[in-house]
């Protein structure tokens, strides 16, 4: 789940801050009879379930009475807690729903059921459906920042009604982690957006002057409820074939048949292992190409395999901001093939969490003509001591070794919180190498950020030694120090047009130590929101970048904009331009640099999606009209929706730059997550010809790949 859902779901999450939203909780009523989800209210349950209708926005601004009235139900039984929303509205005919598959509800409206199981104001569950019944799910870390990728089982029905939408939703208690009590206290939080408003609410009410996260939920209590330990076998079986261009012609492959297995086995209530053997982690979706012409650092991928997806807001940690260069610490996809994988996360009691972490690679002991046989070995260690409201102390480990070569990083990190608006974040981390030499390096930093509804203001510093390392991580560049800032004042307004205007001034001044110079990057710029999810960003770039021992110019303008202006489109464009680097070590050189990126999304019906993206980059040298490089991707994603278990996708790219174009076709069936049938089929084309003795460019195409995959797994869980 990407784009407006993220960052809808954003603006509430952060929106969670603060101290005390219920003091005294509240007892839920336990439901004499199990409630049938079918998107209707009639239920005898429901007549004696909590009732909420106190709802407050939070988005385009605070406190407000909301536009449409919303009457929320909330009940237990032994095995399920039972949410329900009747979502009125209006103008029933301008609700936004799609028909898609799980997690793709971008820009839809939604209404959200946020649960902190074990009340410890750290954590929580987040349960979400659009008006046509369609799932998301996820979790909430510490900075109540959502991780989308945790696939729980549930059921959720819909029902469209005259003035609005009905939205039911059993969520079973064996899928929770939560201590076993006589008598329970959990948090919960219900969030509605209402898309064509850019509005969101919320209860219960966030008031931005407290401060703290999560701590906001309202507080229930629940009797007679036990946590089971949870178990899951998943096997999975895949075919697939790969074909090949073989002196002109594509050779096909030998089918290859494989057999892995994954497994969830709960230690504790609070305490889950997952193991895996032999996965495959075919990419079902491969990755939208990025330019990758000039760079000064690796592109970065965002993972998509599911064993290594849940769980990754546990390896994250204090002290990032934007613009710093130690992004991550674990970046997953630095495990490319592997063959045995075990997760251990959860609490080991009320203050202490735990997540560990190792995978068997076979990568790079495959690689190359002459491959040594020799696998990768990774491994993670991540603690955490929760103390008081969204405090905690950290210790982080992650170690990598190869044929005689290692690398462990070790350290700490910490959050603690000064005020209601304002808290200070740090971390220390120190690398330590083993290869061809010995070397050892460093990260530190810490953060003070202060966030209120008018203003937001977030500064630092940051060292990165030259000779830090982490091969599991994903650090941009070393031998800096840096000092980032960012101001933001919000000015809000209650028009139809205009909802709410930012102008900031974010600022990075860094220190390159192999030069011995010191860079400036300050971007002055406003940020207008705007009905119809739309936003709207002008900003003005104004300074220099260190390369090679040299100062370069970065001064630009950027544009960023984005809107949902009709149900059946969206659309987004960012735009910059200015002056740039040519990062070349020999000859660097600096001259003029023009980035786009643009999308057009089309929904002529709930059932049918198509997206078209754009992707140019050109540079040119500095006094000189013939561009260095120019580079352009197109991309379309076409999705036809079948029921919401079945649909067929259609991806097509082509990279003008590289002259290749690559179609992948997928049919794909989900009963449940976990429970799974894929087939593809997904090809390369290249404007090359055989003429004998080598390929040389041509102008038709030729097929240089082929590949066909099927793979079908079942996810069976002890009741």
């Amino acid at each position: 789940m990407h784009s407006q859902i993220i960052f809808s779901f954003m603006a509430f999450l952060l929106a969670v801050t603060s101290l005390s939203a219920a003091d005294f909780p509240i007892p839920l009523k336990q439901a004499s009879e199990p409630i049938t989800i079918d998107g209707r209210l009639d239920d005898p349950a429901w007549k004696h379930a909590f009732v909420i209708q106190d709802f407050k926005t939070i988005q385009p601004d605070f406190g407000l009475l909301p536009s449409e009235q919303t009457t929320a139900y909330l009940t237990y039984d032994q095995s399920n807690i039972y949410f329900a929303a009747y979502c009125y509205d209006s103008q029933p005919s301008r609700i936004k729903a799609s028909l898609s598959a799980r997690d793709q509800v971008d820009g839809d409206d939604w209404v959200a059921f946020c649960l902190d199981a074990d009340n410890d104001e750290l954590s929580s569950y987040f349960f979400l459906s659009n008006p046509l019944g369609i799932q998301a799910d996820g979790t909430l870390d510490a900075s109540a920042s959502p991780d989308a990728l945790l696939d729980m089982v549930w059921q959720s029905a819909s029902q469209e009604t005259p003035d609005g939408y009905i939205v039911e939703m059993a969520i079973p208690l064996n899928n929770l982690r939560f201590s076993n009590r006589d008598t329970l206290t959990m948090g919960f939080k219900i969030a509605r957006y209402i898309s064509r408003k850019s509005e969101e609410d919320d209860f219960p009410e966030y008031r931005p002057e407290r401060g703290a996260a999560l701590t906001q939920f309202q507080k229930i209590t629940v009797t007679g409820i036990k946590s089971k330990n949870i178990l899951e076998i998943l096997p999975a079986v895949t075919l697939g074939r790969h074909d090949q261009l073989q002196a002109g012609k594509l050779e096909s492959g030998a089918w290859k048949a494989d057999v892995g297995v994954t497994a969830k086995i709960g230690i504790t209530s609070s305490l889950t292992l997952d193991a895996t053997y032999n996965p495959d982690f075919s990419q079902v979706e491969s990755d939208a190409s990025q330019i990758d012409v000039n760079l000064r650092s690796a592109l970065f991928y965002p993972e998509k395999r599911p064993f290594f997806q849940e769980g990754q807001d546990l390896f994250g940690f204090s002290a990032s901001l934007d613009g710093t260069y130690l992004q991550q610490l674990v970046n997953t996809r630095s495990i490319v093939d592997p063959q045995v994988g075990l997760k251990l996360t959860g609490r080991i009691n009320q203050k202490n969490v735990l997540a560990a972490l190792y995978a068997l690679d076979q990568y790079p002991g495959t690689l190359g003509d002459n491959p040594t046989g020799k696998d990768a070995h990774f491994s993670v260690l991540r603690y955490g001591r929760l103390l008081k409201s969204d405090s905690y102390l950290g210790g982080f480990f992650t170690g990598w070794n190869y044929d005689g070569q290692s690398n462990y990083v070790a350290g700490a990190d910490g959050r603690l919180r000064t005020g209601n608006k304002s808290r200070i974040e740090f971390h220390g981390f120190r690398s330590f190498s083993r290869g061809e030499e010995h070397q050892q390096g460093h990260a530190i930093g810490t953060a003070w950020r202060y966030d209120a509804r008018d203003w937001n203001f977030h500064t630092g510093i940051f060292d990165v030694s030259e000779n830090f390392n982490t091969r599991l991580g994903y650090v941009t560049r070393t031998g800096i120090t840096t000092i980032p800032m960012v101001l933001t004042r919000n000015f809000y307004y209650e028009n139809k047009r205009l909802q709410r205007l930012s102008p900031y001034i974010w600022s990075r001044n860094s220190f390159d130590h192999a030069a011995n110079l010191w860079e400036t990057l300050n971007s002055f710029g406003i940020e207008m929101g705007l009905p119809r999810q739309s936003e709207i960003t002008v900003s003005a770039w104004l300074g220099n970048e260190v390369f090679a021992g040299q100062q370069f110019s970065r001064n630009a303008l950027r544009f960023v904009a984005a809107s949902q202006p009709y149900n059946w489109l969206g659309i987004g464009m960012e735009w910059r331009y200015g002056r740039a680097i040519y990062y070349n070590y020999d000859d660097p050189l600096g001259g003029n640099e023009q980035l786009l990126g643009a999308s057009i999304r089309l929904q002529p019906f709930a059932k049918l999606s198509s997206q078209v993206n754009v992707r140019f980059g050109n540079f040119y040298r500095k006094g000189s009209q013939e561009a260095l490089y120019s580079v352009t991707i197109w991309r379309n994603s076409t999705v036809w929706q079948f029921n919401k278990y079945l649909f067929f996708r259609a991806i097509s790219e082509f990279n003008v730059y590289t002259h290749k174009f690559r179609e992948d076709l997928l049919l794909s069936f989900t009963w449940i997550p976990g429970t799974v049938i894929y087939l593809g089929y997904g090809s390369q084309f290249e404007k090359q010809e055989w003429n004998g003795m080598d390929y040389i460019p041509a102008d038709q195409f030729l097929q240089s790949q082929g590949t066909w995959f099927f793979k079908a797994s079942y996810r069976w869980q002890r009741k």
